[in-house]
């Protein structure tokens, strides 16, 4: 069974800014590394084990 990506505001957006600020050098670049960072959160849709769940907390 699949399960959904669930992108938040703040994930979305850090992304957006990383994507934005290499841009700036190397569009080409930029684009590549958006498409790499949706591919491979995409592969925790067939194996949502290899990813782990953020409860908001600190990390202790």
């Amino acid at each position: 069974m699949e399960r959904g990506i669930v992108w938040t505001e703040r994930a979305s957006g850090d992304i957006e800014a990383i994507v934005r600020y290499i841009a700036r050098r190397d569009p080409n670049a930029a684009g590549r590394i958006g498409v790499g960072i949706y591919d491979r959160v995409q592969i925790l849709q067939q194996n949502p084990e290899a990813g782990s769940i953020d409860t908001g907390r600190p990390v202790e």
